[in-house]
């Protein structure tokens, strides 16, 4: 029985992990077809300068002392290549935010009426708010541009450049660029800034998706439209905490193929401080993507739900592999251990080679035979394992890669890592790898299954929605 059970089980597993790989295939190609604009790198200063409204939305600029930090990077940025058509529009909460801004020259404080109703939650209540002010101050054309920042959004020469070249040569009324997170990265949990390495990975897609739309999904920072496209679609979407995952649907939807693009200027950013801020920060995507999935035609419906889907396994996929993996090699490991011992044997040679053998049965078969003669453990493994082993190498390693070039991508702009310190990390990174996997998968796990019991149990209501979280930055 109980052999009949591990058989079912291992093939329900195998059929997952064969899954992974085309999409490590597709993810590869990605990458390699994306590298070269990824970051936008032919760039120079020229002067037929259009209005970009550089919009930061916070709930408090006074209490959020990140959002000081973006201001000044705009201007910084701005004045190192001599732009002056540009303004920052605060968008808040907090009317003390009026007083502690107000001698900044070219900053605005849109405060957001509490009395303002509209079709919009939390955030889209905010953006729709500022789209409305705008209309009254006849800032909604085709002459100004608005680049949306978070709270913690740090602005480059590179960016702006990147920006003025974007709209200088009309490609597009919407596009987005790659987001790096190498702020506060020494100050974050460990494991937290670590995991963050996966996400400028994911930009490669992001890529991908801004130039085949419609995207299934698009970051609310590092987004520039042009203001009279963002007036038209407006941020009016009902109960979402993924408005701007409906807001590119929607311009695709108006607009067509053509209309959302790449910049390529590079935002910097930081990671989640801790792990309660990165579980509810993964969280709010997922349980978005549920609000609005029912939003869409079937064909984006099914890859968004494959997407999910994919998230969710993951988790399923890193717990089963590592019980499995204690399952079958770890008294694989201790029999070896005891083989060692016993023949007073102490060459590090061979330790090495009874203990890789332990893990990867096929590196030395005659150990490996051994030790299985000796072991009273039962292999739980139904087939051999071997020729399927190298099959799954490649989605293994695409996967180790895509958290070490996320890595790099994130410590190259950390200027407080000297080399042996970011080596260190990446070491971290591959020791970690099985952990990390957990820790970004986790989230996705929990919130499917708490939003279809809540849905199931009649919790989910027309106008009730989860809280937007907002992050400790």
């Amino acid at each position: 029985m109980l052999e009949s059970f591990n058989y079912i089980l291992y093939i329900i597993l195998l059929t997952f992990w064969f899954s992974t790989i085309p999409v490590a295939f597709l993810t590869m190609i990605r990458f390699v077809r994306n590298r070269k604009i990824f970051i936008e790198k032919d760039l120079q200063r020229i002067h037929n300068d259009p209005t970009i409204i550089f919009q930061i939305t916070t709930m408090s600029a006074t209490k959020t002392k990140v959002v000081e930090r973006g201001i000044y990077s705009i201007i910084n940025a701005a004045n190192k290549i001599n732009y002056c058509n540009y303004k920052i529009s605060i968008v808040t909460e907090d009317e003390k935010d009026k007083e502690k801004f107000k001698a900044i020259k070219n900053c605005e404080i849109i405060k957001v009426d509490k009395e303002y109703e509209t079709n919009a939650i939390k955030k889209s209540r905010a953006l729709q708010f500022a789209v409305e002010y705008r209309r009254k101050k006849g800032e909604n054309t085709s002459k100004f541009w608005i680049f949306h920042m978070d709270d913690e959004s740090y602005v480059t020469n590179q960016t702006l450049l990147s920006l003025l070249k974007y709209i200088r040569e009309d490609k597009g009324i919407a596009s987005e660029g790659p987001i790096v997170y190498p702020l506060k990265f020494e100050i974050a949990n460990p494991m937290t800034a670590l995991a963050e390495s996966v996400r400028p990975f994911g930009c490669y897609d992001c890529v991908s998706q801004m130039n085949n739309p419609p995207p299934l999904h698009m970051h609310g920072s590092n987004l520039l439209v042009r203001s009279d496209a963002e007036d038209l679609i407006g941020w009016n979407f009902g109960i979402t905490l993924a408005e701007d995952q409906l807001f590119g649907y929607k311009l695709y939807e108006k607009y067509g193929k053509k209309a959302l693009g790449w910049h390529g200027g590079i935002l910097l950013e930081q990671p989640p401080l801790n792990i309660k801020d990165h579980f509810m920060q993964r969280r709010r995507w997922i349980l978005g993507s549920l609000q609005n999935i029912n939003k869409f035609p079937f064909w984006h419906r099914f890859k968004i739900s494959f997407k999910l889907a994919s998230y969710f396994m993951g988790f399923i996929s890193g717990i089963a592999t590592t019980i499995l993996y204690v399952m079958t090699f770890i008294p694989m490991l201790t029999t070896a251990i005891k083989i060692l011992i016993e023949q007073n044997n102490f060459n590090p040679l061979i330790w090495s080679q009874y203990l890789f053998s332990s893990f990867f049965p096929s590196s030395f078969p005659d150990i490996s035979l051994k030790i299985n003669e000796i072991s009273s453990s039962t292999n739980f493994y139904p087939i051999d394992i071997g020729p399927i082993s190298i099959l799954l190498i490649f989605p293994y390693v695409m996967w180790l890669l895509s958290y070490q070039i996320g890595l790099f991508l994130n410590l190259k702009h950390n200027k407080k890592y000297p080399i042996s310190k970011k080596i260190i990390l990446h070491i971290q990174a591959i020791f970690f790898s099985l952990v990390l996997g957990i820790l970004e998968t986790f989230p996705a796990f929990f919130a499917i299954i708490e939003y279809y019991f809540r849905k199931r149990m009649n919790i989910i209501k027309e106008k009730q929605y989860y809280d937007f979280y907002v992050i400790n930055k």
